[in-house]
């Protein structure tokens, strides 16, 4: 019975988590933090004593494993979960300040980045790209497959829109035959994303085909503006 309380008493504070992130303080994020190590244990208490020990969550994620464990209830577990939230907490800032390498901020850049993606390929496969401000992809989907056959059905793509506050979109996929040059299905699939684009408020900055060192750009081109024109005619 008393299982059954504390299961429920840990599905509430999730429930409400997931709902009003922003409400909690630094003890109830760290006692959220604790129940993957602790999967049927109170960890409000031993939440309280870290922050106590340490003065605050920030001091809690910088101190060492012999640290740690200096408070009451912190054993190895509770320590390597710590120390490693704040190693991936770490890498995160070093991959946002090492510059906007990845970012398509240019065909060059978007050239380099997908050339690598597609390096090595056998079959085709085809990316979408969510893009924030600075165009870097915040969130991406991959089917493989040609475009018109993996984007006959847009409500994955439609459902990602609506999920990660995007400003931009960008298309790619390989040709692993070596020609680059756009076919009548890559145009399908450019004519849908655009429209679904449209819908979200996104706009597409390209569509790009890679294959071996060659790129084709439908923005560089001019065919992705004249896809445009197109669904404008069609709305007539």
């Amino acid at each position: 019975m008393q299982e059954q309380l504390h299961q429920g008493h840990r599905e509430r504070i999730i429930n409400k988590f997931i709902e009003f992130p922003d409400a909690f303080n630094e003890h109830e994020l760290l006692e959220i933090f604790l129940f993957a190590v602790y999967p049927r244990k109170d960890t409000n208490e031993i939440a309280h004593r870290l922050i106590v020990a340490f003065g605050s969550i920030e001091n809690v994620f910088a101190a060492n494993a012999q640290q740690l464990m200096t408070v009451k209830g912190v054993g190895k577990a509770v320590a390597a979960q710590i120390i490693l939230h704040a190693k991936l907490m770490q890498k995160i800032a070093s991959v946002k300040t090492a510059g906007n390498e990845s970012a398509f901020t240019s065909f060059d850049n978007a050239k380099k980045e997908l050339a690598e993606l597609f390096k090595g390929l056998k079959g085709e496969k085809f990316y979408f790209f969510l893009l924030n401000d600075a165009f870097k992809s915040v969130f991406r989907l991959e089917y493989s497959g040609k475009g018109d056959e993996v984007l006959t059905d847009t409500l994955e793509i439609a459902r990602a829109m609506s999920l990660h506050k995007a400003k931009f979109a960008l298309m790619a996929h390989n040709h692993p035959s070596g020609k680059v040059e756009p076919s009548y299905q890559d145009d399908i699939a450019t004519k849908k994303c655009l429209i679904v684009c449209n819908l979200h408020g996104i706009k597409l900055t390209d569509h790009i085909i890679v294959a071996n060192d060659k790129a084709y750009s439908y923005y560089g081109s001019g065919r992705l503006r004249y896809i445009e024109e197109q669904i404008s005619l069609d709305k007539i």
